[in-house]
């Protein structure tokens, strides 16, 4: 089992009720976007507008704005962004993020 169910669906509560949540994407998304031909650099600042959860092969997952407008709308692992460190859930979500990725490691 990668996520504790009970306390990823807390943490998407925590969420849905600060929604929306500034974030940075990581490195790899930007990649992955590039792909895509869409610019986008590590520091620009991102809106989680969404919160999802994909069971435990997914994890918790969130629509995103960007700071731009896109064609289509874009979900992305919660493992994939940098949430703003003076964000009063910040802690939450790097934990979050910090126990997925040590139990997919694992895996």
């Amino acid at each position: 089992m990668i996520d504790d169910y009970q306390e990823s669906m807390e943490l998407m509560n925590k969420m849905k009720n600060c929604l929306p949540i500034p974030a940075y994407p990581s490195k790899k998304f930007v990649s992955l976007l590039k792909q895509r031909n869409i610019e986008l650099k590590t520091n620009q600042r991102l809106e989680i507008i969404d919160v999802h959860y994909f069971g435990d092969e997914g994890g918790i997952s969130c629509t995103l704005k960007f700071p731009f407008k896109t064609e289509e709308n874009y979900v992305i692992s919660l493992t994939h962004l940098r949430p703003m460190s003076n964000h009063p859930l910040a802690k939450d979500l790097r934990k979050y993020q910090i126990h997925r990725i040590r139990n997919l490691v694992q895996q």
